[in-house]
């Protein structure tokens, strides 16, 4: 009896160490299959970047690897890089640099014992002016910023833009090659913490100049440019083009005069707008797609150009929420904002917050300013709006005490005022109290003490 229980005990600890052996050796692959992943994400991108000349050269004047192997004196062997890009001088064959990148796709963050064995590696090529980037789209430890500083070399972290709000054209994503201090912190908070999450930006880089979150930050933050003479830069820079896509400016009366015009395109008299109305004309004039889809907890509503396709995610499609939703990616498409992004989704926390009645500065804000701007013209046509309004202060009795026609400050008389005039025009054009208020703000109709 006791030696089968000891049988039984030796088969169970061994079927406990295999089935060990086996999870280990499958997380392993699965790591290794994450890191191929990311490795040729970055290559792809990369490729592209050199064959639409948005790298630091001509295309004519680098190649681009996969695995390749560089000679160290220290092992005498070659070691293999993820990724390697050689630039060359007209004329020359061994190439004046080349920028070695290895990728890491980790659950955790980047351990600093991971860069100092990338620092090790890059210092065993010789025969090349070296520049290292060490990849990755996990967060990094940090200390790891100061080795690479130190050592010469990038930490990137790159990611997916399938995830962001925001797919915009490369010209509308450069970076700065030396941060303000506001931009450092906001780069060091994406490059150290796991569960940063970017909208716009792909890359987040320290580099020994300084910190950037644009791919022609890296290339100025690790100096390429010493590696040539101003006479070999002409030659083998890039063309830049003068008209570069700058986000343009659209004045308010501008987009009341485009609110306006869509709205004539229905024969629209008064109350509210009828959106469907407006959809239907699209579509059978310019191919426009428009589709109401189930909840979704990630957005409210996108929009995709080529071809122009919008998806709002509701389960009421007359709710307040939804007719601004759709009022606003109908903003993007009659803005023709197709020049500047592929596409755009919205979330419920960016309603209200781009709902600004100063234009920011920043290009991407300025497009979800114009939007909501258009949606608001839109759903609160400004002359119906001052008519309707009229109206109700003249039948409630309300008069301007020299503060406005609506004063809004902690007396009951003038709160009671403002909501029963707000829930009012809420019900005529069916739009929330807080689209209500920010249209009587932005048409000087309330003042807020």
């Amino acid at each position: 009896m006791r030696s089968e229980n000891r049988l039984r005990y030796r088969l169970s600890s061994e079927f406990k160490s295999a089935t060990f052996y086996v999870n280990m050796e499958s997380e392993k692959l699965s790591t290794y299959a994450k890191g191929d992943k990311f490795e040729e994400q970055v290559f792809e991108f990369l490729s592209r970047e050199i064959q639409e000349g948005r790298f630091f050269c001509r295309p004519e004047y680098c190649q681009i690897y996969r695995k390749k192997g560089y000679y160290s004196r220290d092992r005498e062997d070659s070691i293999i890089f993820d990724i390697a890009i050689e630039v060359f001088l007209p004329g020359l064959e061994k190439p004046s640099i080349v920028v070695i990148i290895e990728c890491k796709n980790y659950n955790g963050t980047v351990p600093v014992c991971d860069i100092e064995e990338f620092s090790s590696k890059v210092s065993q090529v010789t025969g090349f002016n070296v520049k290292g980037i060490f990849a990755s789209m996990s967060a990094f430890q940090s200390g790891t910023f100061n080795i690479a500083r130190n050592k010469g070399f990038g930490l990137l972290r790159y990611f997916d833009q399938s995830v962001f709000r925001w797919e915009l054209p490369r010209a509308l994503l450069t970076g700065a090659g030396c941060a303000n201090s506001r931009k450092r912190a906001e780069i060091e908070y994406a490059l150290t913490h796991p569960d940063f999450r970017p909208t716009i930006y792909s890359a987040y880089a320290v580099t020994p100049s300084g910190y950037t979150n644009g791919w022609d930050g890296i290339w100025q933050g690790l100096n390429f440019e010493a590696a040539f003479s101003e006479d070999d830069l002409k030659l083998m820079h890039s063309p830049v083009s003068t008209a570069k896509p700058r986000v343009a400016f659209v004045s308010k009366n501008d987009l009341e005069d485009l609110a306006n015009r869509v709205l004539k395109s229905i024969s629209y008299i008064k109350g509210d707008v009828d959106l469907n109305e407006i959809v239907a004309h699209e579509s059978n004039t310019n191919g426009l797609v428009v589709r109401f889809l189930a909840e979704n907890c990630s957005a409210l509503g996108s929009i995709t150009f080529n071809p122009v396709e919008i998806k709002i995610f509701t389960a009421n499609e007359q709710s307040h929420l939804a007719r601004f939703t759709l009022a606003h990616e109908l903003g993007h498409y009659f803005l023709k904002h197709g020049r500047y992004m592929t596409r755009e989704s919205i979330q419920t926390r960016d309603i209200d917050e781009s709902q600004l009645i100063n234009i920011p500065k920043g290009e991407v804000d300025r497009l979800e300013w114009q939007a909501n701007t258009f949606a608001s013209c839109l759903l609160m046509p400004r002359d119906e709006f001052n008519m309707a309004l009229g109206l109700l202060i003249k039948h409630h009795g309300i008069r301007n005490r020299g503060h406005g026609v609506l004063y809004l400050d902690e007396q009951r008389d003038n709160i009671d005022n403002f909501w029963m005039i707000a829930a009012a025009l809420s019900r005529f054009f069916k739009v929330s109290l807080t689209a209500i208020r920010l249209r009587m703000k932005a048409l000087g109709l309330l003042v807020e003490a």
